[in-house]
């Protein structure tokens, strides 16, 4: 406000908006930067799944460590990469409200993550069976048979050894 040449002080008064309404509006102002608009999506679905119904309707300016907590802390061991991107979701909220002055002081996820507040999760890696060298050989004709890209790549990364990353970005 200050840099557009209005007193802060002038609007004071005005009413703060809720969660969900800034959520949205950061959705909306965010979805012309993502690179496809699934994740666009995605966005907005995890903050309406898991925080709208705990805190949608409280103004932003309310929301605490406590509210940060409710909602992150039932699904933090749970489904771990959901709660991590729930959090940055949620902060960028609160941020963009802040920058808006809906809020003051620290953004409440910052403190929890910095005091380490939620449980530690050790994630465990799954890793995938490997084929067995000798159904390779059928497997490699049945994707010959198959005219998709996909399969193609496929088979290209079963004659070089190439990374997944490699064959998709390849030109």
């Amino acid at each position: 406000m200050a840099k557009q040449g209005i007193n802060p002080r002038y609007n004071a008064s005005q009413e703060i908006p809720c969660f969900e309404e800034i959520a949205r509006q950061v959705h909306i102002e965010r979805l012309p930067t993502w690179k496809n608009p699934k994740h666009g999506q995605q966005w907005i679905n995890t903050l309406a799944e898991y925080a709208f119904p705990k805190i949608g309707r409280l103004p932003v300016s309310e929301v605490g460590q406590p509210e940060v907590l409710q909602v992150l802390l039932p699904v933090w061991t749970e489904k771990h990469e959901t709660a991590k991107r729930l959090a940055q979701r949620i902060k960028a909220v609160l941020d963009v409200a802040k920058s808006k002055g809906f809020r003051n002081g620290e953004n409440p996820v910052a403190t929890i993550r910095d005091a380490r507040v939620l449980p530690q999760v050790k994630q465990k890696v799954q890793h995938h069976k490997a084929m067995d060298w000798k159904d390779v050989p059928a497997f490699y004709a049945q994707l010959a048979t198959k005219d998709a890209m996909a399969a193609k790549a496929l088979m290209f990364t079963c004659l070089t050894a190439s990374r997944t990353s490699e064959v998709l970005q390849a030109r």
